[in-house]
């Protein structure tokens, strides 16, 4: 791996430190013989904790393609141990309200229950994988609010299956500025095959090159909102956008919040300092 996964890494801890929970790994790995992929059982923990951990572990909650990949997970995991349990997956709802895969996967296979997605109360931005036990909904997707504390489902590609970052995306790794401003820097880090941005806020996000040739950064369902306060250390609600895209102009990206960021910091000259600014002359020879 690249050096600069140490500053993703240490991202993604910081990130999980500042929800102050995390999820534990029950069982895995676990290989699908089927793809070749290895899976993990977290602990009961909200969709946002759990794709956290996911990504710390070097993947994501599971990506389902298929039927194939859907009877695996299923029947591996909704019934581990004997208990039934209701399995957080990678699809969520993005900023533009439609359902993404959290690896940009495209979303051509989808198994909704009867009557879902439905939004209850508007905040059922997560997707789950229903138990054996639910008499309505078992084995099919439902939105749920992704406070709710589901066992998640973690997959790691196989090496196969890496992509190596592209040139566009390695130019972008570095330090950054918000609003041009020196004392607020911001970064663009990878790994091998991930990009992953700070800002200044100290919340970690995967981002993504586009093929409009715009960035778009996952936020993990409100933990990264742009230009944002802390909110006293706490994760804010769910209520939040699900992501930010930005569009990259020569040095600088415009995201879709109003805020900017320039890879050099700007000087900032004040009104007085330009009216007291001596223009030189120029004397022709």
């Amino acid at each position: 791996m690249k050096t600069t996964i140490a500053v993703c890494s240490a991202a993604i801890m910081l990130f999980a430190a500042v929800s102050n929970a995390c999820a534990d790994i029950i069982a895995g790995p676990i290989t699908n013989p089927a793809n070749g992929h290895d899976y993990y059982l977290l602990s009961p923990n909200s969709w946002t904790i759990s794709e956290a951990e996911a990504e710390s572990l070097g993947g994501t909650l599971a990506v389902i393609k298929n039927t194939n990949d859907e009877s695996w997970v299923y029947f591996t995991f909704a019934a581990y141990g004997g208990v039934n349990r209701t399995l957080w997956i990678g699809l969520h709802r993005n900023f533009s309200n439609i359902f993404v895969w959290v690896n940009g996967e495209p979303t051509n296979y989808f198994n909704w229950g009867s009557g879902q997605p439905d939004n209850a109360g508007g905040t059922e931005n997560s997707v789950e994988l229903c138990a054996p036990d639910n008499t309505n909904l078992h084995g099919t997707w439902n939105d749920r609010d992704g406070a709710a504390l589901n066992w998640g489902v973690v997959e790691l590609p196989g090496k196969a299956n890496e992509l190596s970052l592209t040139k566009a995306e390695s130019a972008l790794i570095g330090n950054w500025y918000e609003g041009g401003n020196v004392e607020r820097p911001c970064w663009i880090t990878a790994t091998d095959n991930a990009l992953f941005v700070i800002p200044n806020n100290k919340f970690a996000a995967r981002v993504g090159l586009c093929a409009d040739g715009t960035l778009f950064a996952s936020n993990f369902q409100g933990g990264w909102p742009m230009g944002m306060p802390r909110f006293g250390g706490s994760m804010p609600d769910s209520n939040f956008q699900t992501g930010m895209h930005g569009e990259i102009i020569k040095d600088k990206i415009l995201w879709s919040n109003g805020t900017w960021w320039s890879q050099k910091p700007v000087e900032y000259i004040t009104e007085e300092e330009s009216s007291n600014k001596i223009t030189p002359v120029i004397i022709p020879n």
